[in-house]
């Protein structure tokens, strides 16, 4: 009699993990994955639309450059004219740090908003009276409000104030302008004044040394009306006469300096001009709810997988795909046919 041959059909190994294997989870817990999804969508709807929308009153400035440092030659001459003008220049970095400055910010802080709701800037932010605010939460409260950059490739600075309420915004970004501005021409100033005063005594001591040194060729003459060309008097004539030149030039030097440094303590050279003011109108900021739901959205799938990990559908599905490759499934046997009797085994 014919015997039975069993034959086993076995399936190859797969290298990689099958797509179906990972999205059956997601098939099989499908309510999961759809809560997961609406939650997350009404989080972001809320988070938009329940909150009072922000205005931001943005400015750019442009640093006013120092015309006498352009008009100084390379070399020596422009390190010491430098130093001669002083070392606050009105660089686009020293305008960003100047308009960050706690002295700065906290006078901006402590103004009055011109409105009909009135009361002062820190006020307004903090939705509080003055005599409950501390100190110490002023300058804070102001940095998260305001903030400044600087272009790199242009040099304009960047100044934005961003809250729930339009009217301060713009008082902060104006006035942090202004005070700027004015503590930048303060500074300049107390530079000037103190080079004025110290070019003051460098005049005194140049007046002076001129005086001594026509006194001696003034003595000189008084001593010696005549003398031949070429003898020791008339060698001594010509070094007295030096020393007055040299007087004359320091006293000269020292003397325009002087009236340079007084000039500077009197004029009013702006920091900054404005390049694109604040619109007369500001919009709210836009709501931007397609990223929201996006980001939503993922955030959403990624709470969907983090459950179904831990019920372990991810480690049943993916243990019974790797079966399924080994080769380790269930076998089914199909009934013999005719007299030959073939039982075949499928994995």
């Amino acid at each position: 009699m014919p015997r039975d041959v069993p034959i086993s059909i076995a399936r190859q190994d797969d290298p990689e993990l099958p797509v179906r294997a990972l999205l059956r989870p997601y098939r099989r817990r499908w309510r999961v994955v759809l809560l997961a999804l609406v939650a997350s969508w009404v989080a972001a709807i809320a988070v938009a639309l329940i909150p009072a929308r922000e205005y931001t009153a943005s400015v750019v400035l442009a640093a006013v450059p120092n015309t006498r440092n352009g008009a100084l030659p390379g070399g020596l001459t422009a390190i010491l004219g430098s130093a001669q003008l002083g070392g606050v220049q009105s660089t686009p970095y020293f305008i960003a740090k100047l308009l960050m400055l706690r002295s700065v910010i906290t006078t901006v802080a402590g103004e009055n908003v011109a409105d009909a709701r009135g009361g002062t800037v820190i006020e307004r932010l903090l939705e509080e009276p003055a005599a409950s605010i501390r100190p110490t939460r002023i300058e804070p409260t102001m940095r998260d409000v305001v903030s400044a950059e600087v272009d790199k490739q242009t040099g304009l600075i960047t100044l934005r104030a961003r809250h729930t309420d339009s009217a301060v915004v713009r008082q902060i970004a104006n006035r942090l302008v202004a005070t700027a501005s004015e503590t930048f021409v303060r500074v300049s100033r107390a530079q000037a004044s103190s080079q004025r005063a110290a070019q003051g005594e460098r005049v005194d001591s140049a007046r002076r040394q001129l005086r001594r040194a026509e006194e001696r060729v003034l003595s000189f003459l008084s001593s010696n009306r005549a003398f031949t060309q070429f003898s020791p008097a008339s060698i001594s004539r010509q070094q007295l006469e030096r020393e007055v030149a040299t007087a004359q030039t320091v006293y000269s030097q020292a003397r325009t300096d002087y009236e340079t440094a007084v000039a500077r303590e009197l004029e009013e050279t702006p920091a900054v001009v404005v390049v694109d003011p604040i619109p007369t109108r500001l919009l709210p900021d836009p709501l931007r709810l397609p990223l929201k739901l996006v980001l939503a959205s993922a955030l959403g799938l990624l709470i969907a997988t983090v459950v179904l990990w831990a019920k372990g559908d991810f480690t049943r599905s993916l243990s019974g795909a790797a079966g399924d490759a080994n080769g380790n499934g269930p076998k089914i046997e199909r009934p013999t046919q005719g007299n030959q009797g073939v039982r075949v085994a499928e994995i």
